[in-house]
């Protein structure tokens, strides 16, 4: 069964610089990027829900066009 992005999940991330990222996807009022918290409202966050593992995608951020592709997604706790 393919993993989808949803609210909740955990996400591994790699830039197109190659950097890894890790995040997990919560409602707005539970963001805190610090903490590794990304808003599902949030540019990023939006362009992440539904993806699955091994799928690339892009989001126009502050500094401009990111790219991006999903390594691995753990369920969130339902």
């Amino acid at each position: 069964m393919d993993k989808k992005v949803f609210t909740g999940s955990t996400v591994s991330l790699l830039r197109e610089d190659g950097r890894n990222l890790r995040f997990q996807l919560v409602p707005p009022m539970e963001a805190n990027i610090n903490q590794g918290k990304l808003s599902v409202a949030s540019p990023m966050g939006k362009a992440l829900l539904g993806r699955r593992q091994g799928e690339e995608f892009s989001f126009d951020a502050p500094g401009g066009r990111v790219r991006m592709k999903v390594l691995e997604i753990q369920p969130g706790s339902e």
